[in-house]
């Protein structure tokens, strides 16, 4: 092979490379992908939520769920409780989700620290979502899988106090209205008896 050759050869490797690298980069910013995870709930101390999202930058459709065992549902309890909580039969996880545009997400309520800690227990739950990409380029869209695990034991020490400031500021403010309402009427009526 002469010189010549080897570089033709070199530059098809190039643009091969480049054209995998391209491919690479369009599927990251058109694909979706369905993660299941548990977080606290801000607004509702000792609440722990169930949440399905897109954090992909497509579309998923015809998304179902499938886990390494039985999910609790309402497992309230802060401290441990004595009976086991029960499976979850109904929601999203068990009949799925037609469709979740990119950024979109589901919230579950899901139950308490001590709930959810007597059903699971000190190990995890892998969910994986099954779901569709939109056609695009193809004449059919392939499935996508996503794993995501749920542990409960991250949440052990965890701040449960209420942040919820909003409505304590707004009963305090119409509690002190109240008072000054009180205070404005004594003196309006104090000043009518000295006329």
């Amino acid at each position: 092979m002469e010189a010549g050759d080897w570089i033709s050869l070199f530059m098809a490797l190039i643009a091969s490379g480049s054209a995998a690298i391209t491919y690479v980069v369009y599927r990251s910013a058109t694909d979706p992908e369905v993660i299941v995870y548990a977080d606290v709930d801000r607004k509702r101390p000792s609440i722990v939520n169930l949440i399905i999202k897109n954090i992909g930058k497509g579309p998923a459709l015809d998304i179902t769920f499938h886990s390494t065992r039985p999910l609790p549902a309402e497992a309230f309890s802060i401290d441990i409780p004595k009976d086991m909580p029960k499976q979850m039969v109904t929601g999203p996880i068990i009949t799925g989700v037609p469709y979740l545009a990119p950024g979109q997400e589901i919230v579950l309520t899901w139950g308490q620290f001590g709930g959810l800690k007597k059903y699971l227990g000190d190990s995890s739950i892998t969910v994986t979502s099954k779901y569709r990409r939109p056609k695009m380029l193809r004449p059919r869209s392939a499935y996508v899988f996503s794993d995501s695990k749920l542990d409960i034991t991250q949440f052990e020490h965890s701040d449960a106090s209420d942040h919820n400031w909003g409505p304590k500021l707004v009963k305090a403010l119409e509690a002190t209205n109240k008072e000054l309402s009180a205070i404005k009427r004594s003196l309006q009526g104090g000043s009518n008896v000295s006329s």
